[in-house]
């Protein structure tokens, strides 16, 4: 029952941004290809996240490098995402970043609003990075709320 109902939900979702289409043009330093689903090739990013993540970046006034965006619920259960992952909402993307560059950056996403960040900074400085999301707080996912991945 719990698939079924996540399938009509993704389902749903996915028709509702058909028929409003996605103003891609607001997205300002970012484009439609680095946002998209690496299994899919779907992008379909919440228009307010984007609106917040535009002025996040302009706040930084640095590149921030995009290595995941929109997640189909499908693909993000291959790879190991969350069960309620908010890449399959187009509310979260993973910023590859490091050192004091990271420090500054979630700074600045605290103040923007984003509410749910997770810190990668171990290993090579390429595959370092930070989520950053704008999940609604619930039972399954906490927000605000700060984590490390191992």
């Amino acid at each position: 029952d719990e698939k079924i109902m996540a399938d009509l939900t993704d389902l749903i979702t996915k028709w509702i941004i058909f028929l409003k289409g996605l103003d891609v043009s607001n997205w300002e330093h970012f484009t439609e290809d680095e946002l998209r689903c690496d299994g899919t090739g779907e992008c379909n990013m919440d228009e307010a996240f984007m609106e917040a993540l535009v002025r996040l970046r302009k706040d930084y006034n640095n590149s921030m490098v995009i290595s995941s965006g929109y997640r189909d619920r499908a693909y993000n259960t291959v790879i190991g995402g969350s069960t309620n992952s908010a890449h399959m909402y187009g509310k979260a993307v993973d910023v590859i970043v490091a050192g004091h560059e990271a420090y500054r950056l979630l700074r600045l996403a605290l103040v923007h609003g984003f509410k749910g960040i997770g810190v990668s900074q171990r290993g090579p400085h390429l595959k370092r990075f930070l989520h950053l999301d704008m999940m609604e707080d619930s039972d399954k996912s906490p927000r605000p709320w700060i984590w490390s991945y191992k």
